[in-house]
C-alpha cells in the first residue's frame, strides 16, 4: 500500500469513527427522550449532562446591554381593525360627514370608499385634486415609534397560567422568546401570508449570558476532544430542528434547558440567563430565550409595530407606524 492509499485509509477510518460517534450520541438523545416520556421525567439515567457540562465554557456568550431583540404575536382581524381606529378617525376628519356618518363606523374599506367618492365628486365638479400633503400632515402623529400593536404587557412573555409547552419551557413556566430579526420573529409566530403581526422591540437593560447553540458556534471550536466537539454540533442541530412530533419532542430540550438554568452552575461555575439557538424557520435568524421574566428581569419592551407578512421568507411590510407607502395603500383600500 503506497502512501496515498495509506492516507485515504486513515481518513476513511476517521470518518467511520466520527459517524459511529454521531450515531451513538443521537441514540443517547433519543433514549433520553424516551425515558423522559415514559419512565423518569425528572431524574433520568443519562450521560448527556456530562457532555453539557463539557461544552458549557465553549458556548458561553454575552449580549451587551442595549441590544435590541424582537418578539412577535399574530394579529386577528378584529385586533387589526382596532389598531387602525385612531388612523381612520384622523383621516375621517379630512373627508367630512360622508365618512364619519357611515353605518358601522369608519374602517379600512369605508375610508377607501369615502376617499374615492370624494375624488369622484371633486372631478365631476371640476375641482383640483386634493393635496396629498394634507393627509401626510394628519398622519404625522402615526409615523413615530410607539405602541402601534400590542402594548407592553401583551408583548411580554405569556403569564404562567396560560403558558403551554415550548421548545425551552415546560408548561406553566414562562420564559421570554425573542429573535434577532423582525422577519425571524414574525415567522416564529406562525402567521399565514398577508396576516398582520405585532412586533415588539425588546431592549436589554443589562448584559445577559447565553448558552449559545447557534450554527456559528462551530467556527471557534478549538476543543481537542473529538467527543465534545461532536456533541456540541449535534446539540446545536437538535435544538434548532423543526418539531413535527408534538410536545414529546420538546422533552429533551426542556430538560437540558432547565439544567442550564438551575443546576449547571454547581458543576461548572457558570451561570446562564438564557439560551440561544438557530431558527428552524429562518436560516438568517437566531432565537433567544431569557429565563427570568420577573420584576428583576434584564430587559424592557419599548415599542411595537404592526407588520404585514408578505411571504414565508420573513419579508414584512410595515403598516404602523406609517410611511408614504402605507398612506397610499390606505387610500387605495389595500392596507
Amino acid at each position: 500500500m503506497d502512501s496515498s492509499d495509506q492516507e485515504t485509509l486513515e481518513r476513511l477510518r476517521q470518518l467511520r469513527d466520527q459517524l459511529r460517534l454521531r450515531r451513538a450520541m443521537r441514540a443517547e438523545l433519543a433514549a433520553l427522550q424516551d425515558e423522559l416520556c415514559t419512565s423518569n421525567r425528572f431524574f433520568p439515567r443519562t450521560s448527556i449532562l456530562t457532555w453539557v457540562d463539557a461544552i458549557a465554557p465553549m458556548v458561553s456568550r454575552t449580549l451587551a446591554s442595549g441590544t435590541t431583540l424582537y418578539r412577535a404575536r399574530v394579529v386577528t382581524k378584529a385586533q387589526e381593525d382596532s389598531f387602525f381606529v385612531p388612523v381612520y378617525r384622523a383621516l375621517g376628519d379630512a373627508l367630512g360627514a360622508f365618512a364619519l356618518g357611515r353605518e358601522g363606523g369608519l374602517n379600512n374599506e369605508s375610508f377607501a370608499e369615502a376617499y374615492i367618492q370624494l375624488e369622484i365628486e371633486r372631478l365631476e365638479a371640476g375641482l383640483p385634486m386634493p393635496d396629498f400633503d394634507v393627509f401626510k400632515r394628519r398622519l404625522a402623529p402615526f409615523q413615530e415609534k410607539g405602541w402601534w400593536g400590542f402594548g407592553q404587557r401583551e408583548s411580554d412573555a405569556a403569564p404562567s397560567d396560560v403558558t403551554g409547552n415550548g421548545r425551552i419551557n415546560p408548561k406553566g413556566i414562562s420564559y421570554l422568546y425573542a429573535s434577532s430579526r423582525k422577519g425571524t420573529a414574525a415567522l416564529e409566530a406562525r402567521p399565514v401570508i398577508s396576516q398582520m403581526v405585532s412586533i415588539a422591540e425588546v431592549v436589554l437593560c443589562e448584559e445577559v449570558t447565553l448558552f449559545d447553540l447557534t450554527r456559528n458556534v462551530f467556527a471557534d471550536d478549538e476543543s481537542a476532544d473529538e467527543e465534545v466537539r461532536m456533541f456540541r454540533k449535534i446539540l446545536a442541530h437538535y435544538f434548532s430542528k423543526p418539531n413535527y412530533s408534538g410536545d414529546a419532542a420538546y422533552l429533551v430540550t426542556q430538560y437540558i434547558s432547565e439544567y442550564v438554568k438551575g443546576r449547571i452552575e454547581a458543576s461548572t461555575g457558570l451561570r446562564f440567563d438564557g439560551i440561544s439557538f438557530s431558527s428552524s424557520l429562518d436560516r438568517k435568524g437566531t432565537n433567544y430565550v431569557i429565563f427570568d421574566t420577573s420584576e428583576c428581569r434584564k430587559y424592557r419592551i419599548v415599542a411595537s409595530s404592526v407588520e404585514r407578512v408578505t411571504d414565508m421568507r420573513g419579508t414584512l411590510s410595515t403598516s404602523l407606524p406609517m410611511d408614504d407607502a402605507a398612506v397610499r395603500a390606505l387610500m387605495n383600500g389595500s392596507l
